[in-house]
């Protein structure tokens, strides 16, 4: 066994250092054409590379780039022992010599005379032959050590992989296919237009921040549950085409072989660094033929599209089997400028990037040819005339973002920074300055012009939101706030720094499972994940996706916490006063829909939820209320419940008990639950987490002391030494300390 391992472990060694060779040149390839050779060869430069790692046996070619340096080992190799004795029994403490298969018949005399002329020195090994793996009285040798720590690496890498697959798969699987008409039509008319016939199933999931391929045999396109609700029909199109081109292109088989590649070369940091190129060029590959079926004129929507997908982006998604769109910040750049200047191939764009393959493969997907004693002829590739830039004639007056009330916003892009625009704002052209803007020119998003008097000072400033992109399908701007007469920008307190200053949150995991939990201003929130996976925090984080709007005369800014790049367990809504610093904080459960629950917003869930008739809606006080005609078993008055717009809970009238949340899908339904012993074992099923994370333990038997009216209960706990009593929203975890309602 150990000894098949070993001549496992030698040939593993012989590839890996010829796939370093190729590896090597396919980088300096890359850097010598980077303007030259399209995306799409730029990706099949690596193809040679799976290629070498995955074939042990290669021809032997004088054209071979391992002439100059052979690397390659036989399998029949035979060892010697240099001594003067004539019989030699088992070896301890020599020097042993290799000697290749194609010296043996010098070494044994069974070759020409020429070949008899050997040293006497020089005794073959028969019943001796030397065994790498034969122990000494010390116990094993090296060697043993070494082999087992290369396949004890091998085995740990592809169990992991492996155990990640399949939980991150297992989890996927409960996950809803989604039925929407409309963008299923749009999916199958993309399905179409890429000349993809393999079936792709559309799963809506929470389990992943961006869209996701997963799956080989029987893929599966994830779209995460809040992208379904706020992203255009042309954006899911740019993001369609991209992961139809993973299948077309059938990446994830592509994927999949090199992990397992990767796992039995985990010991070279080369090919670590390699396939970790290979996947940014596979991505931009598929933005490439993406592009191919899209208009000229919407390269740039396509390109916003990407902005909006990559900004909130710490860490590509680490499963095999799964393709997304997903990069690093450093590569946005990168990306963007391809799309900005994407053009059809022409035949001698495809005769270069056969050039390069061929001498590529030629050179490294052979061996050296053992006969040979003369170094292989030198072949130089000959650059073709130099290239002339693509160079895209800019309006000096800048592009029109704006206009509204004779203010307008025009904008320019910089050469210095592919994101910062040179934007000029006009006062009825009375007054005019420019500023170095985070700006994008979204004609689908176009800057909010508007004249408030936001700091009180009786006259209105000029409020400017632009869109700067989107993360996980929430739009993303900044605001800038201008004295209209001198158009000096005012300064408007950060959020970000403030919420990551005043939000106090720990994020921690044992038994399985991530715990959450964030307080501010007296307020807290907790939830618990079911799984550790994944790149979290360890502590809530603010910045990633932020938004402003105009309340009156007062700006509000909505802020999502993140503890992972795909969770964001909670949303804290920003009001300014008229300093322009932060006024009021507070934070709600995080979801799909923003809180606080507008009237729309509970009847159109409701709708989704309840029949079609026998119900009434309306409001009462701070509460939505919904009224059922018809009463149970035909006796008595028609149930009745309340909606707290806060939490999205719904709760009985008559006892405030909640039963049912509009904005935790995850949550367990007590709606039908008539029995009064059950409804409380389920109501301690969803109190547990919260206890387990703040270490509460009940003071009373019964966990539950009462229900306040609003959808929440109320509990005695002791908490470490402290006793203290707590108001609680058990679908969302939403929970403060209060005084006894019954002191």
């Amino acid at each position: 066994m150990l000894e098949a391992a070993y001549n496992l472990f030698v040939k593993i060694l012989s590839l890996s250092a010829m796939a370093s060779v190729l590896a090597l040149l396919i980088l300096a390839t890359r850097f010598l054409f980077k303007n030259r050779l399209k995306p799409t060869w730029t990706y099949l430069l690596w193809i040679p590379l799976i290629v070498r790692l995955a074939v042990p046996w290669t021809p032997e070619s004088a054209f071979s780039i391992f002439n100059l340096f052979p690397l390659e080992t036989e399998s029949a190799q035979t060892f010697y022992i240099p001594s003067a004795q004539p019989d030699v029994g088992p070896v301890s403490g020599m020097n042993i010599q290799e000697v290749d298969s194609t010296k043996v018949a010098e070494i044994t005399g069974t070759g020409t005379s020429k070949q008899a002329e050997r040293p006497d020195s020089m005794t073959p090994v028969t019943q001796g032959i030397y065994d790498p793996f034969e122990t000494s009285n010390t116990g094993w040798t090296p060697m043993h050590l070494l082999v087992l720590i290369w396949l004890s690496g091998a085995v740990v890498m592809i169990s992991l992989s492996v155990r990640e697959q399949l939980r991150f798969t297992a989890r996927v699987r409960r996950e809803p296919e989604i039925r929407s008409a409309d963008i299923l039509w749009l999916f199958e008319t993309c399905q179409r237009e890429m000349k993809v016939r393999r079936p792709v199933k559309l799963v809506e999931t929470k389990q992943t921040a961006v869209p996701t391929l997963l799956g080989v045999m029987r893929p599966k396109l994830l779209l995460p549950t809040s992208m379904l609700h706020t992203l255009e029909a042309n954006e899911l199109r740019h993001i369609f085409l991209h992961e139809l081109a993973h299948v077309k292109r059938r990446d994830i088989s592509l994927n999949l072989l090199t992990g397992l590649l990767l796992a039995l070369h985990w010991f070279n940091p080369l090919l670590w660094y390699a396939v970790s190129q290979m996947k940014r060029d596979q991505e931009v590959a598929c933005d490439a033929l993406a592009l191919k079926h899209l208009a000229s004129g919407h390269h740039k929507d396509y390109a916003r599209t990407l902005l909006k997908l990559l900004e909130t982006l710490t860490d590509p998604i680490r499963v095999a089997g799964a393709a997304g769109i997903s990069s690093s910040k450093k590569e946005m750049k990168r990306r963007i400028t391809m799309i900005t200047r994407h053009k059809k191939i022409t035949a001698q764009n495809t005769v270069l990037g056969l050039t390069v393959i061929m001498v590529l493969s030629g050179c490294t997907l052979t061996g050296a040819k053992l006969s040979s004693t003369s170094a292989p002829e030198k072949s130089v590739v000959i650059p073709s005339a130099s290239q002339t830039k693509d160079s895209t004639a800019i309006d000096p007056k800048g592009t029109l973002l704006a206009e509204k009330n004779g203010i307008t916003v025009t904008a320019k892009p910089t050469a210095e920074h592919a994101l910062l625009h040179e934007v000029t704002v006009d006062v009825r052209g009375e007054v005019n300055r420019t500023f170095l803007w985070n700006a994008g020119e979204d004609e689908t998003r176009p800057p909010s012009i508007e004249e408030a008097d936001l700091n009180g000072d009786g006259t209105k400033e000029i409020f400017i939101r632009i869109t700067t992109g989107t993360g996980t399908g929430l739009s993303m701007s900044e605001i800038h706030v201008l004295q209209p007469v001198t158009l000096e920008e005012l300064v408007v307190e950060d959020p970000v720094k403030t919420l990551n200053r005043r939000v106090k949150s720990s994020i921690t995991h044992r038994n399985n499972h991530t715990y959450v939990s964030a307080e501010l201003d007296g307020k807290h929130l907790t939830k618990v994940y079911d799984y550790t996976e994944g790149a979290w925090g360890e502590k809530i984080g603010f910045g990633a996706v932020v938004s402003y709007e105009l309340d009156g005369d007062r700006i509000v800014a909505r802020l999502a916490g993140a503890a992972s790049i795909s969770e964001f367990p909670l949303e804290v809504i920003v009001v300014y006063g008229k300093e322009l610093t932060i006024e009021s904080v507070q934070m709600y459960y995080g979801s799909f829909i923003s809180p606080p629950l507008s009237e729309q917003d509970i009847k159109s869930l409701l709708e989704k939820k309840l029949t079609a008739s026998g119900w009434t809606f309306g409001k009462k006080g701070d509460q939505y209320t919904i009224n059922f005609m018809d009463p149970p078993n035909g006796v008595g008055e028609g149930l009745s419940y309340k909606i707290n717009p806060l939490t999205g809970t719904v709760h009985d009238t008559t006892s405030g008990s909640p039963v049912r949340s509009l904005v935790n899908r995850e949550a367990i339904d007590l709606w039908d639950i008539s029995n009064g012993t059950e409804y409380k074992k389920e109501l301690y099923k969803l109190l547990q987490p919260i206890f387990d994370t703040e270490g509460f333990e009940p003071i009373d038997e019964d966990w539950i002391s009462g229900f306040i009216g609003d959808g929440y209960l109320f509990s005695n706990v002791r908490q470490g030494s402290r006793e203290l009593t707590i108001k609680v929203d058990v679908f969302t975890g939403q929970w403060e300390e209060i005084a006894d309602p019954y002191k």
